[in-house]
């Protein structure tokens, strides 16, 4: 009993640094951009180099993992993290800002895609469901980050200030509550121990679940790095005022995942995601076509409340399949998934450029009802 209250204590604070890091630099990215004075188009494309350190750590997570342990990987990708999130707050160089994001989108994918794998070992060992509470802790963890980087940034500290005191934070957070994270991924089936050794290319059901967390962390990253934006240009909110865009989004996202694991198991999986889908469009659509500052806020809380649920229940799902390993199923879900999270912005970027920011978010609700109506699918009986 002991032990299993350290290995679930553990991967929670795990999540909420994740989550805490992650979100953190949400609230700089204004400044960012009037820093460089770059306009939608080109704020996208420094964006993109978050995506492509995401990318890049692609094929290396799941070997890492299970080379190293979940534990020596969260403690050395959140060390990197907090030094990049000092050095995005004084960076003055173009080029050196886009090679920043790089190493952060690294790391950042690193984390979450090790965090999650240690949640399905969890799961495993606990023999329950405890993805949507470690998610929500996440969701806490992005709240906590943006809302105290943007109050913050209101006071004397400034950026820079603001930065520093986030990453000892994470830091010192990390190292004292993640001791008993695994050392070794481990798994007594043959299967697993083969895809330790060598590259395996996604089963195709993983791949299909994995797109659908591509569409649905593309959402998630819609609300981190341009729910700021959008309030400040198309609401006239001030720019120390605009991550609370963001907040909204992570407060109602945090209120449901912790509820997430009970939601489920009395509306059953697939409702769950298929209503997720439509509350994302409702809060897009609420956001958009209202042109108030407390609508905006409501719809993006809706937005949260839809989006909660849906990655953890698709995450938990691979990870009860037989066809891959789960630190690689796992991997590959989390990888595709966040790339969205972190390629998206850079998409949602160009798409502004041409048809607004507002549709570029509507033509984002609509790909999430296709999610939903294709997960509803996916995971009927019948093709289960």
């Amino acid at each position: 009993m002991k032990r299993d209250r350290q290995l679930l204590n553990s991967n929670r604070c795990a999540f909420l640094a994740a989550g805490f890091a992650v979100a953190a630099w949400a609230p700089m990215i204004p400044f960012v951009k009037d820093r460089f004075d770059l306009d939608e188009h080109t704020l996208g494309l420094l964006l993109l180099c978050v995506g492509i350190g995401s990318i890049i750590s692609l094929p290396v997570t799941g070997f890492l993992a299970g080379r190293f342990g979940c534990k020596k990987l969260i403690y050395c990708a959140v060390s990197v993290l907090a030094l990049l999130i000092v050095a995005i707050s004084v960076i003055q160089d173009l080029f050196l800002m886009a090679v920043t994001l790089v190493c952060f989108g690294f790391c950042a994918v690193i984390l979450d895609v090790v965090s999650n794998i240690n949640a399905a070992l969890v799961e495993k060992e606990l023999n329950r469901a405890v993805m949507s509470g470690l998610h929500g802790l996440y969701s806490v963890g992005g709240f906590l980050g943006s809302l105290i980087v943007t109050t913050l940034l209101s006071t004397w500290l400034g950026i820079t200030g603001s930065a520093i005191f986030s990453a000892v934070f994470v830091v010192l957070f990390t190292y004292i509550g993640c001791k008993y994270l695994f050392g070794k991924v481990t798994d007594e089936n043959e299967a697993h121990r083969k895809g330790q050794k060598k590259f395996v290319f996604p089963h195709y059901l993983v791949l299909i679940v994995g797109i659908m967390c591509f569409v649905m962390f593309m959402t998630e990253g819609s609300m981190l790095d341009w729910s700021g934006v959008f309030l400040n240009e198309e609401r006239g909110v001030k720019l120390t005022h605009a991550g609370y865009g963001y907040s909204a989004f992570a407060v109602a996202m945090t209120v449901c995942r912790l509820t997430g694991d009970k939601i489920v198991m009395q509306m059953g999986r697939r409702r769950v995601l298929l209503l997720g889908s439509f509350c994302i469009f409702v809060g897009f659509s609420l956001a958009v076509f209202i042109p108030s500052v407390i609508t905006s806020l409501c719809g993006f809380a809706l937005v949260g409340v839809g989006a909660s649920n849906i990655v953890p229940q698709l995450i938990s799902y691979i990870a009860t399949r037989k066809e891959m390993p789960i630190h690689l199923s796992v991997t590959w879900v989390n990888a595709l998934g966040f790339a969205g999270i972190l390629c998206g912005p850079a998409f949602i970027g160009f798409m502004a450029k041409i048809i607004t920011l507002e549709y570029t978010f509507m033509f984002l609700a609509t790909a999430v009802i296709l999610v939903g109506l294709g997960s509803y699918y996916l995971l009927s009986p019948k093709k289960i």
